[in-house]
């Protein structure tokens, strides 16, 4: 089961790390439904549920967030009911101080995710992937890891793909 984990976990890292080389919203955001229910599904096997409770709230979240330019999606509500169920979730699912690095992670990407600007979330992603790479490391997600570090190194090459070359354009 272990392998069947990390093969999973490495299918999500692989939609994870190209959603980042995506530059519209809501391409963005049907990629990281995909990668969220692929990790939620590995940690499963890797017994790590902290990590499926929290990734299950994670893929309703980004089906809201996709819909962002929707009346009934546009609220920042959503980013406050996500944030504090995310919490809630990691509360009853708690498997100790690992756990917090979960928590603090998916608050952190709930804020990421709800922005709709790819240039905010390309620099948000980099405050909150370093407490996803440390639960990765803990719980033995190899494909969560060698994401992490490649969802940061994705991010900077969008950023400087994106955001600085259209910036020295202007």
């Amino acid at each position: 089961m272990k392998i069947v984990a990390q093969l999973i976990g490495i299918a999500a890292m692989a939609a994870s790390v190209y959603s980042f080389q995506l530059n519209k919203h809501k391409q963005i955001m049907i990629v990281q439904i995909i990668a969220t229910a692929l990790f939620g599904i590995q940690y499963y096997f890797l017994g790590a549920f902290t990590g499926v409770a929290l990734d299950t709230v994670g893929v309703i979240r980004d089906i809201v967030f996709y819909h962002r330019e929707k009346k009934w999606a546009a609220g920042n509500i959503w980013t406050v009911i996500f944030a504090l169920m995310m919490v809630a979730v990691g509360i009853a699912t708690y498997q100790g101080w690992v756990s917090i690095f979960m928590i603090v992670s998916m608050v952190l990407n709930t804020i990421t995710f709800s922005f709709t600007n790819p240039k905010l979330v390309r620099r948000t992603i980099l405050i909150a992937s370093p407490f996803l790479l440390v639960y990765n490391i803990l719980t033995g997600s190899i494909g969560g890891i060698i994401n992490e570090i490649l969802a940061e190194l994705s991010s900077v090459v969008a950023m400087a793909r994106y955001d600085i070359k259209h910036k020295s354009e202007s």
